[in-house]
């Protein structure tokens, strides 16, 4: 396993473009808190997107679930760190976000895949 940290000043642009890259795919959103607990925000729902209110804020929103009975928003305050978690080959496998409090949010994809190779196809 291994991520890739986003600076801060890029969070707004590289969320946006990895909610497009990624819309609709299957995802799992877990919360640690900073005393060790985890537990589990989502399952199994299709990933809306992920945000943040405006360049250099340090708030996020993860969306997920496409009806009115299975949606979650999940809102992460004062953020600290980005990371997307890659396989070794490459393949996207989610995100870690760290907040001030000691906590990380896990988005985590049911199945991890490079962006190249979504619908079977080389990509430039």
């Amino acid at each position: 396993m291994s991520t890739r940290d986003i600076p801060k000043d890029r969070w707004c642009d590289e969320l946006d473009t990895f909610s497009r890259q990624h819309e609709g795919w299957i995802v799992r959103v877990d919360v640690s808190g900073a005393d060790g607990t985890t537990y589990t925000q989502a399952r199994d729902l299709p990933l809306i997107g992920v945000s943040c209110d405006a360049p250099q804020s340090d708030r996020i929103a993860i969306m997920a679930g496409n009806r009115v009975d299975d949606h979650l928003t999940h809102e992460i305050a004062s953020t600290v760190s980005i990371a997307i978690d890659e396989t070794d080959a490459g393949a996207e496998r989610g995100l870690l976000i760290r907040s001030a409090d000691g906590s990380e949010t896990r988005v985590e994809f049911r199945s991890p895949m490079r962006t190249d190779e979504v619908d079977g196809m080389p990509h430039p």
